[in-house]
């Protein structure tokens, strides 16, 4: 993981965060790895190895984007970090902006069975009352939960007069510390705050392991379609067979078309059909933040760490 000793992240560092989130293309990347490598990851890296030894494997976001569900996203990401996880899938995160540096603990959203275990946790009085109390001695020490996980309306089944309902009411949850940039940055600090942090949210991980557990493994993505072997002079070479082997649904490649082979279904009809035309495209890591929460290696906060 490359050197295990943390000395803080250059000033440089964030200045060429800014840079890219003031211009974030793919192609400027090649002229940008080096400087990145050497100010950015190289210290993240760092940080990383050294908090590995309590926290256990710590994974260090990539500097690009993941784009498999958003398309549309920057391909650079403007920020860095890593990401540890608790047996029961909490993770705990570490991220450097432009602007600040974050910590955060838990879940940012829970999946649909995450989400039963949760409430019924909260609605339960001796487990419901201990969240609370971790909850308030946090916020008291300035370490609060995301505000952004709460929904708007109460929850289905909950009274309003619920003395727990305000906890009934997340989405997700995640506590969130966050510290404004400074000279600070360029020492060892970073890494005191960050393991201090992590630690003063033991309890709260140790409840979420417990009453909520890890988030429900991720389905397999569909498979790709593959081209079909044909002889040769065969009109129908270079089609594109769907991923069962049938024959039905099979769009002609351009080379077959144009050739003057027979014409499948069109691109439009097939789509309409069900069958695929076009395979996704992009990947995603164990660690992108999908509403859900944690898997294997739990993605770090989607909020902070997965844009």
């Amino acid at each position: 993981m490359g050197s295990t000793t943390f000395d803080g992240w250059p000033v440089e560092a964030t200045a060429l965060l800014a840079d890219i989130a003031a211009d974030n293309r793919a192609d400027r990347w090649p002229e940008l790895r080096e400087g990145h490598a050497t100010l950015v990851r190289g210290p993240t890296l760092a940080l990383a190895a050294e908090l590995e030894a309590e926290f256990g494997p710590v994974r260090v976001l990539r500097p690009h984007a993941t784009r498999r569900f958003r398309p549309d996203a920057p391909p650079l990401r403007t920020d860095t970090g890593a990401v540890a996880g608790s047996p029961g899938g909490c993770g705990l995160a570490v991220v450097l902006s432009p602007a600040a540096l974050t910590v955060t603990v838990g879940h940012w959203r829970f999946d649909r069975d995450q989400r039963s275990r949760y409430r019924a946790a909260v609605d339960d009085v001796a487990a419901g009352e201990e969240l609370a109390g971790l909850l308030r001695r946090l916020a008291a020490d300035g370490f609060p939960a995301d505000p952004e996980g709460e929904l708007l309306i109460l929850p289905r089944g909950w009274s309003p007069d619920h003395p727990r309902v305000w906890l009934a009411r997340r989405r997700g949850l995640q506590v969130v510390r966050r510290w404004a940039l400074g000279p600070w940055l360029e020492t060892p600090e970073p890494l005191a705050r960050v393991r201090s942090a992590w630690r003063a949210a033991a309890p709260l991980v140790g409840w979420l392991d417990t009453h909520v557990g890890p988030a429900a493994p991720r389905p397999a993505p569909p498979p790709r379609a593959h081209p079909t072997p044909a002889a040769p002079g065969d009109p129908a070479a270079g089609s594109v067979a769907p991923p069962d082997g049938s024959a039905a649904g099979w769009v002609a490649a351009p080379a077959a078309r144009s050739a003057g082979g027979p014409a499948g279904p069109t691109a439009e009809s097939t789509a309409a059909s069900g069958s695929p035309t076009v395979a996704p495209a992009g990947s995603v890591s164990t660690s992108a933040a999908a509403p859900g929460g944690g898997a294997a290696m739990p993605s770090a906060p989607e909020a902070v760490v997965g844009r």
